[in-house]
């Protein structure tokens, strides 16, 4: 039964996105040393390179292994002075990174451009994956994998969605570099045999959508759909619900669909068309304890301590404050502030503690059920875990469960119910 998922206005909240979303974009592009995070989407990766080894820009240093391997790269030139050095990663965890200490020179692989309209569907995923592509929306996911489809594509969906508060990198990228992703865009279109691309936006985005209109004003295959302002709009099911009016049990492609985020499609373009691999990025560094926060265009493996100091450091005032890896909705509190620019980083955002001495029992207010985009009872599931009930887990369907983060956003008691109900979604798949 075809059940359509729903967004949440988080009027009170203002989005907060006006904190660096009018900030030209800060290069940091000299870090003195670069941490190449060993483990990717939990998997552990294999080291090509040793201590001593001198690389350039854009050298394979490392293998991610196991379901879906992706080659990773170095993103300066100079020397490898450790491969273990342990670092505090995105996935909240700290860890082996390999630490290249930079050159300045800025020495690059030899690589030539390609000539585009002679590659294949099949020659634009190889580029794609050995160039280390991967969804830059935060899954941090093989983008060439979502390219390796056996269903019919009608349609290629860029999310420009950002439904994340304070997030603004992808809007920031495509105020500036708009005519690059719609032509990375067009390679994913090849790359899937799709006939339309649909780019999914914000309706609230008025002026960068009158802008992409002309942008594409003469492509018959390229179409804008205009997203509501809610959360979670730019969960993939909620956006491929709305343009496919089909829903799906897996993967998008059972919709006839695959969708890509924009930095995804920006990185496409820069590897098709001069085999550039994935070394850098730009994520937003922002919150109420950052003293002037704005979008950052760093080198992958970049600690983003120094990013912060250099951008002008925390408010003079901060005292106890949350560091956090990715969106205030979906991201991971870190304990300190030597955290690594990986490949699926999109943010870090700093907020003041709102500490509350006593939070009351649950309330039975029935706020989590209201929110949660997928209909479930999020503080029935909580009451099932701590039961232990297998049986009552398993009916009340915690797997489609996407860690919106609105359940736990929303409880007047504070209960860290998208945490429980992440729990009990892994006992399920366990089972």
């Amino acid at each position: 039964m075809f059940i359509k998922s729903k967004g949440t206005h988080i009027s009170e909240h203002k989005g907060h996105k006006e904190l660096s979303s009018s900030s030209p974009v800060f290069e940091f592009q000299n870090p003195e040393y670069v941490y190449i995070p060993l483990v990717e989407q939990n998997t552990p990766c294999e080291v090509l390179v040793k201590v001593g080894d001198t690389v350039k820009v854009g050298q394979v240093v490392a293998n991610k292994t196991g379901h879906f391997p992706i080659p990773m790269h170095a993103s300066v030139s100079g020397e490898v002075v450790s491969i273990n050095q342990k670092m505090w990663h995105c996935s909240g965890k700290m860890v082996p990174t390999i630490q290249i200490k930079n050159d300045y020179k800025e020495t690059k692989l030899d690589t030539k451009p390609n000539d585009v309209e002679s590659l294949s569907k099949e020659d634009i995923i190889e580029i794609v994956k050995a160039c280390g592509i991967v969804g830059l929306g935060g899954s941090g996911f093989p983008a060439y994998a979502k390219y390796q489809v056996h269903n019919p594509i009608d349609y290629v969906i860029l999310n420009a969605a950002e439904c994340e508060p304070y997030l603004t990198a992808d809007y920031v990228l495509m105020n500036n570099r708009l005519d690059t992703i719609i032509r990375g865009l067009k390679y994913i279109m090849k790359a899937v045999a799709a006939k339309k691309a649909v780019i999914a936006i914000k309706e609230n985005k008025k002026t960068l959508i009158e802008k992409i209109r002309l942008a594409i004003a003469n492509e018959d295959d390229l179409s804008l759909f205009l997203l509501k302002d809610v959360y979670p709009a730019g969960w993939e099911k909620y956006i491929v619900q709305r343009v496919t009016k089909k829903d799906y049990h897996s993967l998008p492609c059972e919709a006839g669909a695959v969708v890509n985020n924009v930095g995804t499609a920006h990185a496409v373009a820069l590897a098709v068309e001069n085999n550039q691999p994935l070394v850098d990025k730009i994520i937003t560094i922002t919150g109420e304890g950052i003293n002037d926060p704005q979008n950052v265009h760093v080198k992958i493996g970049t600690n983003l301590k120094e990013v912060i100091k250099e951008i002008g450091g925390y408010t003079p005032d901060l005292d106890d404050a949350y560091f956090i890896a990715g969106g205030p909705m979906t991201g991971k509190a870190i304990v300190f502030d030597n955290l690594i620019v990986n490949r699926a980083l999109t943010s870090a955002v700093v907020m003041p503690k709102d500490i509350r001495e006593v939070n009351p029992e649950c309330l039975g207010c029935g706020k989590c059920g209201d929110v949660c985009p997928v209909f479930l009872s999020p503080i029935v599931i909580k009451d099932a875990l701590l039961d232990n009930d297998l049986k009552k887990i398993a009916q009340l369907r915690p797997e489609l469960c996407m860690q919106c983060g609105l359940c736990s956003y929303i409880c007047p008691s504070r209960i860290e119910l998208t945490d429980a109900v992440v729990r009990a979604k892994n006992k399920v798949a366990k089972k």
